[in-house]
């Protein structure tokens, strides 16, 4: 699959959210999205602690329905490596992963962007996550972008 084969002009979307809405309303999400021409979304940004409900477990059920969703509404997709906030299960086993602030005060678990770069654990799980995602979702020919971290 070459990149070029799937794209043919220049996309318009955004990102979309649907796993923090009743399903019942995805139907006419698409609906919209078909009406405002949009024809790319980003999913995933922020679903690490769904996703990866404990250190052993990866559940991709919801986002599952949803990337069959939009494939089926003939959406592209730019998939998240959900990365850009660890879950708290893994701030409480592993506090290095949480930022320390210039004075040297360790951020509490909360928030976007808390995970430490330099963190061990977030070098690990990070990367674990994102082959699973990359293994789960490799044969949709409607991914044309990863988005990385946030």
């Amino acid at each position: 699959m070459g990149y070029g084969k799937n794209i043919k002009n220049v996309l318009y979307g955004g990102d979309y959210n649907p796993e923090q809405w009743p399903e019942e309303v995805w139907h006419e999400d698409m609906r919209i999205l078909k009406e405002a021409h949009m024809d790319i979304v980003t999913l995933n940004v922020f679903s690490w602690a769904a996703l990866q409900p404990d250190e052993y477990t990866y559940n991709f059920e919801k986002l599952d329905k949803i990337m069959e969703l939009v494939h089926n509404n003939g959406l592209k997709v730019c998939l998240a490596t959900s990365t850009g906030a660890h879950p708290a299960w893994m701030a409480r086993k592993y506090p290095d992963i949480l930022r320390t602030e210039p004075d040297g005060r360790k951020r509490k678990f909360g928030g976007r962007h808390n995970s430490c770069p330099n963190s061990q654990t977030y070098r690990y799980y990070a990367p674990k996550l994102a082959k699973e995602l990359a293994a789960r979702y490799k044969g949709y020919d409607n991914i044309v972008a990863w988005h990385i971290s946030n």
